[in-house]
């Protein structure tokens, strides 16, 4: 079993403490991106170069959608091999696409990662519950005490001792939201 917190420093994190990198594929290709405007507003409206530009445009597009498509799709089928469980946040995507940090929300694609591992999963026969994001960040997974922070807080320090990554606690506490919500056939998956 294990619990995923998705973010943006690291892409996810699992309730083992494993850490899977963001590749950020737009930021990576925006280089490439960049050049291909550039020479697609040089040309002239109406002509046979400036539509060949617009294609240049679209296959730079395509070339990072594929990229994050690709990634989606490999991980959750690890994610499915390895575990009979998976227990993620249930997060608003659409309204955090719209807030501060939009173009990094929408370069790892959460929503597009969700639906494939659901998909994946449904084949696998591997259970993957949606749970209330809510203080996932903030509870502490050994107590439950409340523990504010701040986004640049990277580290949960408890005062009961419990000291861990930020993203690792929250992925404890989703796991244990998981296995309470799980249907009532998984139970002994936990065991």
């Amino acid at each position: 079993v294990t619990g995923i917190d998705l973010g943006l420093k690291e892409f996810a994190a699992l309730s083992d403490g494993e850490a899977i990198a963001n590749p950020r594929h737009f930021r990576n290709g925006a280089e490439s991106l960049a050049r291909a405007n550039r020479v697609l507003a040089r040309k002239k409206r109406g002509s046979n170069s400036r539509h060949r530009a617009r294609q240049a445009v679209g296959r730079a597009h395509a070339r990072i959608a594929n990229q994050r498509l690709d990634f989606h799709r490999k991980l959750a089928k690890q994610l499915c091999t390895r575990f009979d469980l998976i227990a993620h946040e249930a997060l608003n995507v659409r309204g955090l696409a719209r807030g501060l940090l939009s173009k990094s929300v929408a370069d790892v694609g959460w929503g597009s990662f969700l639906r494939i591992l659901h998909s994946k999963a449904e084949e696998a026969g591997v259970h993957v519950v949606a749970v209330d994001p809510r203080n996932t960040t903030h509870a502490c997974s050994a107590c439950g005490t409340i523990v504010p922070k701040g986004l640049g807080d990277r580290i949960h320090a408890c005062a009961c001792g419990l000291t861990l990554d930020r993203d690792h606690n929250a992925a404890l506490n989703i796991l244990a939201r998981g296995l309470r919500a799980s249907p009532a056939g998984t139970s002994d998956i936990a065991q």
